[in-house]
């Protein structure tokens, strides 16, 4: 096959960043299907050729590849990266999301609906009419212990910006500085009492304010009482994966383009409206795109394309690939984003797992937990061992 190759591709910026677009790698649109096009022309091989992406960082470079009529093999150790991946390879439309997020705002809590009760957890009262109205986010200096502006927009005057914070707004803050059975349910959603790394859990906890804990679990409680298919509880399950990510104080203020990498606090940050987050969220997940096929190993993908996911390290893919030799698995190309060292991606995803889906969901990945610094040394050598594995696993030439 002689097929010119050029030596840069790229791609195209993505319409929309999509869920946790501040965790995954910046990766324009239309650089697989490129490379792809040049190697693998349409109707030249069937079945559909095997294209290998150790590292599962990018839910829509894995889905790209399948949508060129690819069998692509993923590993993904990390559940949240595993969820990302099913829901792009099945995206949910408006109306689903829409309709679940109704059902999730009019279940009881207490005397009321849960959609008022917290929206209420924000409310503050505009400076010019004094109408109670709904806080975008509450803006904290790091350390302090209360909020020293708001930002809003009055839906009665226009008023809108940042406004110093009032005594009212200062008392609804410390309504919920003790954490109380939220925090507590947070904490054994991840880690039981007698887990060695329920520490770990505890000071991954320290960057969500109170209230945002208390909200969301709220809502996280509901996600186990109401009767939902599956396909809806997935629905569900993304929006409050959004929360979690808005709800927490790595939201530097004034807002910079973000990508943070450590569990810290920013010195000015935003406590943002869960509520408000969960209905913007819509936007990120929805999409009118085809599904495509997607299975767990060892079950395969359609002849004619399709991912096959890997729920484990890439060195147990490796050996598995190994085992099987290239007879029965002939990956025939490697494509991948290469993952980047990112403390705060993986704790939060040890966190995120064990809120939505129970400890059990973080199983061995916990360990991410107890590891605080992920330098450019220890990734290094990394990617050197599973890059060096998989030379051996490979044809000489695979590209």
């Amino acid at each position: 096959m002689n097929i010119p190759s050029k030596p840069f591709l790229p791609g195209r910026a993505a319409a929309q960043p999509g869920p946790l677009a501040r965790f995954l790698p910046p990766l324009p649109e239309g650089i697989a299907a490129a490379w792809l096009q040049q190697r693998f022309p349409p109707s030249t091989i069937s079945p559909a050729p095997w294209v290998l992406d150790p590292f599962g960082t990018s839910p829509r470079l894995a889905i790209e590849i399948a949508r060129q009529g690819k069998r692509v093999l993923v590993a993904a150790n990390n559940t949240i990266a595993r969820f990302l991946l099913e829901m792009t390879a099945s995206p949910p439309t408006k109306a689903e999301l829409q309709g679940v997020l109704a059902e999730l705002a009019a279940s009881p809590k207490g005397s009321e609906r849960l959609e008022p009760h917290l929206r209420g957890l924000y409310t503050t009262h505009c400076a010019e009419c004094n109408q109670p109205i709904l806080a975008q986010a509450f803006l904290w200096e790091r350390g302090a212990a209360a909020p020293y502006a708001r930002l809003y927009q009055c839906p009665f005057c226009g008023d809108s910006g940042e406004h110093a914070a009032t005594q009212f707004d200062i008392d609804q803050a410390h309504k919920y500085t003790s954490g109380g059975l939220h925090k507590a349910r947070a904490l054994e959603r991840v880690a039981p009492p007698d887990d060695p790394d329920r520490v770990h859990v505890q000071e991954a906890l320290e960057v969500y304010p109170p209230r945002a804990v208390y909200a969301l679990f709220t809502m996280i409680n509901k996600l186990d009482g109401l009767n939902l298919s599956h396909r809806r509880r997935d629905c569900l399950a993304a929006l409050l994966l959004s929360a979690c990510d808005q709800g927490n104080t790595l939201w530097s203020y004034p807002a910079a383009r973000e990508r943070p990498r450590q569990l810290t606090v920013p010195p000015r940050y935003r406590e943002n409206n869960i509520w408000l987050a969960l209905e913007q969220s819509i936007e990120r997940w929805a999409s009118q795109e085809m599904a495509v096929p997607l299975t767990i190993w060892p079950n395969p993908p359609p002849q004619d394309g399709g991912v096959v996911v890997f729920e484990g390290r890439f060195k147990d893919l490796l050996e598995t690939i190994q085992r099987q030799g290239h007879a029965q698995l002939p990956i025939q190309a490697v494509l991948t984003a290469l993952p980047r060292p990112n403390q705060a991606y993986w704790t939060f995803s040890a966190l995120w797992a064990g809120w939505l889906w129970g400890h059990e969901a973080v199983g061995p990945f916990k360990s991410v937990l107890r590891r605080r610094r992920y330098d450019w040394a220890w990734h290094t050598a990394g990617l050197s061992a599973a890059l060096r594995g998989l030379s051996q696993a490979l044809q000489t030439g695979t590209p």
